[in-house]
């Protein structure tokens, strides 16, 4: 089971980590490709910016398929790629086109395998990343579902964990990704990169085992090619990005009654280079900021509305958003950075120097009031928390874009997912105009994206951060 690549560096609190190294055996489940020494192959496939850091395993879901087009279940059931398919196996390949993994993995399902190869790779076949087996859901529709078996997918909903169709229960499905995700991370060396290619529902349910999270899980389906990575570092695999579409034209399906939040961190800023933490203190955007906000604001999806943080460095980047979607901003103060009272603008080696007691606390779990009179990280979360629920109820349907920092945006996500304290460090914070989606429903808040930058090096080694 599994134990407890955007720049983010600690201007908003971070502690960076060591690098993990975790070694392991060859899957006794895992086919090699015929011809094609992948289980040995190490030259050529160091990623060079990412040495010596953390290792970083890639998450692709297969393109869609005529199930999907028809929104039917498909477990062990194969059914042939979409015109929209094979679009979007070109696009990802050409933003893969540049990635050298030392280890390629796919689902034995044609569906997955055949993704994999059609992005550019020979990947070895590992029966434990398939989907989960559906019993008698297999190529229903969910009205058929409801009409058959009424009440099962009401119990699904509500977190019960049921054999789907008669099935397999998610739970299992999590323990046997959860073993061949295992697999993989310690075949990789530091800096080293892998890509598995599987679907929907058995990345989901791994995605949700890393986290930690409650059940049901409050995470939203990858998209077909959806790009989600993890990195293992010393606190365990980490979240650094969730459903990265930047390589797609469109933001895929949505219910008409959801509220969409697109929640952006500020840009680059002096204290981000270096690496102080800001909190409350007013920091103006550096030059490569403002031109990172520059581009965010082309890639973003039309805004309805657009709040902010007071503190200048997300008003100037909710400013450029706004100009670009001719979009006024209005500022929210509960949306500002976690406040870090006697610490503010001190590095992380000058925090420790005078306060090394506060900083073994935190690194143990303990969630103390950071520099003596500033605030916890659960306080931050619950004032993000009811600023957010506010802002969507103002806006139903619609999709808003709120710019806020890192510390407070990575505090606000651990809520929505139901993460504790002390397992904050699995979700990476976002990076510098990076941004994340929050779908509300009527079941509540659920994360349908994070850390996407399409306007930035969609695959650029950053460096592991931990916010205290």
């Amino acid at each position: 089971m599994i134990t407890k690549t955007m720049r983010a560096p600690g201007s908003d609190g971070t502690i960076s980590s060591d690098d993990c190294a975790i070694t392991g055996a060859q899957p006794a489940g895992a086919q090699a490709s015929a011809g094609v020494d992948t289980w040995r192959r190490r030259e050529d496939c160091t990623d060079l910016a990412y040495k010596a850091m953390a290792k970083r395993i890639i998450l692709v879901r297969h393109a869609q398929t005529t199930a999907n087009l028809e929104h039917r279940w498909q477990g062990a059931t194969d059914t042939s790629f979409t015109d929209l398919g094979h679009e979007q196996m070109r696009r990802l390949r050409e933003r893969l086109a540049d990635l050298e993994p030392c280890i390629v993995v796919a689902s034995d399902l044609s569906r997955a395998a055949g993704t994999a190869s059609a992005i550019g790779f020979t990947p070895e076949l590992d029966s434990r990343w398939r989907e989960p087996n559906v019993g008698a859901w297999e190529g229903l529709t969910f009205h058929e579902i409801e009409d058959r078996h009424p009440g099962q997918l009401g119990a699904l909903l509500d977190g019960e964990d049921i054999a789907l169709g008669g099935g397999e229960r998610l739970s299992d499905v999590a323990i046997r990704v959860s073993e061949a995700f295992e697999d993989v991370a310690g075949r990789l060396e530091e800096g080293e990169s892998a890509v598995v290619v599987s679907h929907g529902l058995a990345l989901l349910a791994l995605v949700a085992a890393v986290v930690g999270t409650k059940r049901p899980a409050p995470i939203q389906l990858m998209m077909n090619t959806g790009v989600t990575t993890l990195s293992i570092t010393d606190h365990g695999p980490q979240l650094a990005g969730y459903n990265d579409t930047s390589h797609l034209s469109d933001d895929g399906p949505r219910r008409s009654e959801d509220t969409h939040v697109v929640l952006i961190r500020h840009g680059e800023t002096p204290a981000n280079i270096e690496q102080r933490w800001q909190g409350h203190a007013d920091w103006p955007l550096t030059d490569n900021g403002e031109a990172q906000a520059r581009n965010l604001a082309t890639t973003l999806p039309p805004l309805t509305a657009i709040y902010s943080s007071p503190l200048q460095r997300a008003h100037d980047t909710a400013l450029a958003v706004g100009r670009a979607q001719g979009t006024s901003v209005s500022v929210v103060d509960a949306l500002k950075e976690i406040g870090f009272g006697a610490w503010e603008n001190m590095t992380r080696a000058e925090i420790e120097a005078s306060d090394p007691g506060a900083i073994e606390q935190l690194r143990g779990g303990v969630d103390i009031v950071r520099g003596g009179n500033g605030e916890t990280f659960t306080g931050v979360r619950d004032r993000m928390t009811d600023a957010l629920r506010a802002i969507v109820a103002a806006h139903p349907g619609e999709t808003v874009g709120v710019v806020s920092h890192g510390g407070a945006s990575r505090a606000y996500l651990t809520g929505v997912l139901g993460v504790a304290f002390e397992d904050r460090n699995r979700l990476r914070s976002l990076g510098n105009t990076a941004y994340g989606r929050i779908a509300y429903g009527p079941r509540g808040p659920r994360m349908a994206a994070w850390n996407a930058a399409p306007h930035l090096e969609a695959f650029v080694a950053r460096p592991d951060a931990t916010t205290p």
